[in-house]
C-alpha cells in the first residue's frame, strides 16, 4: 500500500516536470524560503507564549499546540518537500527521468509528516473558534467546565488521532481523496458555524438602545473595541478559509480526473496555500496580543543587537 500510495505521487511529479517545471521551481523555492521563515516564526512565538503572564492558561496551551504543529511544518514538512522538489529538478536536468530511488520511503515519509503535521495544525484552529464559542455560549461556566486538564487531554488525543489518520491516509492510495476530503468538509463546517456565531455576538453587542446611551460614558470606546474584535474574528476566518477551501475544491475535482494535468497542478498550488497557512498562524493568532507581540519585539531586537 505505501509502494503504491508512493508511486501515484511521483507519477503526478513526472508530469508537473514534463509540462511545468518552471512551476517546480517556483514550489521549491517558495517552501525553502518559507520553511525558514514559518521556523522562526513559530520559535518566537513559543518563546512569547512561554514568557507571557497575562495569556490565558487554556488557550496559552492551546496557542502552543498550533504554535508547535507549525513549527514543525516549517522545520520538516516544508524543508523537505522543497529538499526533495530539488533533488527532482536536479536529476532531471540532464533528461534522466528516473527517479525510482525516491520510492518507497523519501517521498511518503515527507508526505506523511506533512499530512501528519498540516492535521494537527487545521484541527489546533478549529479547536481554538469552538473553544472562543464556548467562552460566549458559556460565559461563567466555561473555566468549571472547560479545564486545563481536560485541555490538555483533548489536544493530547487531537495529536494521536492526527497520527492515526496519517496511517490511514498513507494504506488507502485509492481512496486517499474521498478520506481527506471527508475531513476537510467537516473541519470547515465546524469553523464556518463557531465564526459565524462568535461574529455575530460580538456585532450584536455594539448594539446600544439609544435611551440607555446617555448613562454609558464609554460608550464609543467599548463601541470601537468590540467592533475591532468582530473584525478580528471575521480576518481570522478569512484566511483559515482561504488556505483551506482551495485544497478542498482541487481535491473534489482530482475525484473526477486524477490524471488531468490541470487539476494536479492546481492541487499543487492548493498544497502549499494549507502549508502557507502555518506562516499566517502566528501572525493571526499571536501578533494580536500586545503582550505577545512586545516579546517578539524584544527577542528579535535582542537577536539582532539592536538597543
Amino acid at each position: 500500500m505505501v509502494a503504491l500510495f508512493c508511486n501515484q505521487k511521483l507519477e503526478e511529479y513526472h508530469v508537473l516536470l514534463y509540462r511545468h517545471r518552471p512551476v517546480l521551481l517556483a514550489f521549491c523555492v517558495l517552501n525553502l524560503g518559507f520553511a525558514v521563515l514559518t521556523t522562526v516564526e513559530n520559535v518566537l512565538v513559543i518563546h512569547a507564549l512561554r514568557s507571557s503572564s497575562t495569556l490565558p492558561g487554556n488557550l496559552k496551551k492551546m496557542f502552543l499546540s498550533l504554535a508547535f504543529s507549525d513549527f514543525a511544518v516549517g522545520l520538516l514538512g516544508q524543508s523537505m518537500l522543497g529538499i526533495i522538489t530539488a533533488t527532482m529538478l536536479k536529476t532531471t536536468a540532464n533528461g534522466n527521468y528516473d527517479l525510482d530511488f525516491l520510492c518507497p520511503t523519501l517521498i511518503t515519509v515527507c508526505y506523511s509528516v506533512i499530512y501528519f503535521l498540516t492535521c494537527v495544525s487545521f484541527f489546533s484552529i478549529i479547536a481554538i473558534a469552538v473553544d472562543r464559542l464556548l467562552v460566549i455560549f458559556l460565559h461563567l461556566r466555561y473555566h468549571e467546565l472547560v479545564t486545563s486538564k481536560r485541555v490538555i487531554f483533548t489536544f493530547a488525543s487531537l495529536w494521536m488521532a492526527c497520527g492515526v489518520a496519517t496511517f490511514i491516509f498513507t494504506q488507502l492510495p485509492n481512496h486517499q481523496i474521498i478520506f481527506v476530503a471527508v475531513i476537510e468538509i467537516c473541519g470547515l463546517l465546524v469553523a464556518t458555524a463557531a465564526y459565524i456565531y462568535i461574529y455575530r455576538v460580538i456585532r450584536s453587542l455594539t448594539t446600544v438602545h439609544p435611551q440607555r446611551e446617555h448613562q454609558l460614558h464609554n460608550h464609543v470606546q467599548n463601541r470601537s473595541r468590540e467592533r475591532k474584535s468582530a473584525s478580528s474574528a471575521f480576518l481570522v476566518y478569512i484566511v483559515f478559509l482561504a488556505c483551506f477551501l482551495p485544497n478542498f475544491c482541487c481535491i473534489m475535482l482530482m475525484t473526477s480526473n486524477r490524471s488531468k494535468v490541470s487539476f494536479i497542478l492546481a492541487n499543487h498550488i492548493s498544497g502549499f496555500l494549507v502549508l502557507l497557512n502555518s506562516s499566517l498562524n502566528p501572525l493571526i493568532y499571536c501578533w494580536r496580543y500586545q503582550e505577545i507581540r512586545q516579546i517578539v519585539k524584544n527577542s528579535l531586537k535582542k537577536l539582532l543587537f539592536i538597543r
